[in-house]
């Protein structure tokens, strides 16, 4: 018995010395120096001025870009979900990240040590306060060939610096490289019946990323993939507001994947 037990003990060793192995091989590079940044900006601003912070927050956000390039480039094996859990890291320090704040890495496949492809990342950092300028929206491109990112693209403009946003990937295009993602979100520090917020769904191309559709008029906005483009649910702040026994409505758009077009092909009021 004696020597089962040792056996067993042995094995259970074993087991835990290949998988810290396992790990140590993953090549994941530290996230600890960046994240202290991350933090540091998502303090109040304590009289420094706005302009400031941002710029601040400008100079963390080249050097996450930079952490992608280095970390894929240190483990081109590495997984989505693992490229994922390391901005998670970096952006969410303390705890785990909001849904409002979590990053999104955005790609139908995924590249591998010797394949090609392009993926999206998309993600804010907080510069601990609300209202305009509250965030820095990040939205960009990388192109990966035989671990080595060969290009990345564009930021995205201020959409969504005074809102929290979520990020969907849409579609992806091969030939010329294009990946179509919604975002949408609430503003900061919204409270009451009707909350402003804003929906946009951006084309990400390899060098630019352009804004194809856009509402900011509404609220209680909510957006979501569908299986032939996407949905966007949301209400009239006047008809809300007004006791309207339907204040809500529900929009159906549907991507003509051939053409790269959008139409939209519902437009329905509602009570919720």
């Amino acid at each position: 018995m004696d020597k089962v037990l040792r056996l067993i003990g042995c094995g259970c060793l074993l087991c835990m010395v290949l998988s810290a192995a396992r790990a140590e091989n993953r090549n994941l590079l530290p996230t600890a120096r960046l994240a202290e940044s991350v933090n540091t900006l998502r303090q109040p601003p304590s009289g420094t001025k706005v302009e400031k912070k941002r710029k601040a927050g400008y100079i963390v956000r080249d050097k996450i870009n930079q952490f992608i390039v280095n970390q894929i480039e240190a483990n081109p094996d590495i997984t989505k979900e693992e490229l994922q859990a390391q901005l998670g890291a970096i952006l969410c320090p303390r705890h785990p990240c909001d849904i409002g704040l979590q990053p999104a890495v955005l790609t139908s496949s995924w590249f591998g040590p010797k394949g090609t492809l392009q993926f999206a990342v998309g993600y804010q950092i907080y510069l601990g306060f609300m209202g305009p300028n509250g965030m820095i929206t990040v939205l960009e491109s990388f192109l990966v060939e035989n671990g080595k990112v060969i290009q990345r693209g564009a930021f995205v403009g201020g959409e969504f610096d005074a809102y929290s946003a979520n990020f969907q990937l849409i579609e992806q295009f091969i030939d010329p490289a294009e990946i179509w993602v919604l975002a949408w979100g609430t503003v900061l520090g919204g409270s009451g019946r009707g909350i402003g917020g804003r929906a946009v769904m951006y084309r990400v191309g390899l060098g630019e990323v352009n804004v194809a559709w856009e509402d900011a008029r509404e609220v209680n906005v909510a957006a979501q993939k569908s299986l032939i483009g996407w949905e966007f649910r949301y209400a009239s702040k006047q008809l809300l507001y007004g006791n309207d026994q339907k204040p809500y409505f529900f929009d159906v758009y549907k991507i003509e994947f051939a053409k790269r077009t959008f139409s939209r092909t519902v437009h329905v009021q509602c009570t919720e």
